[in-house]
């Protein structure tokens, strides 16, 4: 492996990023977020069905960086 650090970058980024896709949607932030203000919108971003598919892309998020993870563990210890 040539660049472990951005590796590890990118699997920080990665995990964070799914963790707040998963997060996010249930929280205020969302509910007062700029786009949650637009009356069409409203109804479409704060049901259940749309927060539980972002929800469902930060946990698919979680699981790539959980296997490039362990594909890192498997580079560093190969010579």
């Amino acid at each position: 492996m040539k660049r472990p650090v951005l590796y590890f970058l990118y699997l920080l980024y990665t995990v964070e990023t799914g963790v707040f896709l998963v997060l996010v949607p249930w929280s205020l932030i969302w509910v007062h977020s700029y786009f949650a203000q637009i009356p069409p919108l409203r109804a479409i971003l704060l049901s259940g069905f749309v927060r539980g598919c972002i929800s469902a892309l930060g946990l698919i998020q979680i699981g790539m960086g959980a296997v490039d993870f362990l594909a890192f563990c498997r580079a560093l210890k190969t010579p």
